[in-house]
């Protein structure tokens, strides 16, 4: 399996604070199948510093090499602060310097010129993907709103703890209604700490099966991940 989106890096956002912790996620990892991991650390210029990011992600590519598994750089960007920035510098900032940006939004207030930026990226050559959008509130409280966001205009990415049910049964009803139409595209782990892995990733890939069956599973924990991993 593939994972697009965790908080691996140490000591550059709420992720791991020292190597030793990104090395016991990157245990937990290998032990669920994850051969490869886009490490995505928040970028938000109004909260966190990247300045560190790449001299932190090649000592820890270092440091992880013979665990057998291969980590590639990308961030999670906080597109309301940072649209400029990703438009001046487009691969610095996408998965594995790809087409593709992850991205997400305010989990309370839905931005009113978000369609236009998404028609920006679209016109800069981008593919933008929306990350956990089951937790904003104003998705799941109105499917039309969503619909309307990303079927013209980008994927959608959700996290596995949502589908474990960790952020309540709502988040979880909505992530089953968005499988169960096919409108989900990449399921990732968003982990934090080693525990986001070892609890959460299991039961999200259990659930996923028991709903969409095994073929549908593949293709969201990894086949469509494997498009992004050999597109440059």
């Amino acid at each position: 399996m593939i994972d697009i989106h965790c908080h691996l890096i140490p000591n550059v956002d709420d992720g791991p604070s020292t190597i030793e912790n990104s090395m016991e996620m990157i245990s937990e990892a290998i032990k669920l199948g994850i051969t490869s991991i886009i490490t995505t650390p928040h970028y938000n210029k109004s909260i966190y510093r990247s300045d560190s990011v790449p001299d932190n992600f090649y000592k820890l590519k270092q440091s992880s090499r013979s665990l057998g598994v291969d980590l590639l750089l990308g961030y999670e960007v906080f597109l309301c602060t940072s649209f400029y920035d990703i438009i001046s510098q487009k691969r610095k900032y996408t998965l594995n310097k790809s087409k593709y940006l992850l991205f997400e939004l305010p989990f309370d207030i839905m931005p009113v010129d978000i369609n236009n930026t998404m028609q920006k990226l679209h016109s800069e050559g981008l593919v933008p993907i929306i990350a956990h959008p089951e937790r904003n509130k104003y998705f799941s409280k109105d499917m039309d709103k969503f619909i309307n966001l990303i079927v013209p205009h980008c994927l959608v990415q959700l996290d596995a703890a949502s589908i474990a049910g960790v952020y309540g049964l709502n988040v979880k009803r909505f992530t089953k209604r968005l499988i169960s139409q096919n409108l989900v595209d990449f399921i990732a782990s968003d982990a934090h700490r080693p525990e986001d892995y070892k609890n959460w990733y299991p039961k999200a890939l259990e659930n996923v099966k028991s709903w969409a069956g095994e073929e549908y599973c593949n293709k969201v924990f990894n086949s469509n991940q494997n498009i992004i991993l050999n597109s440059y």
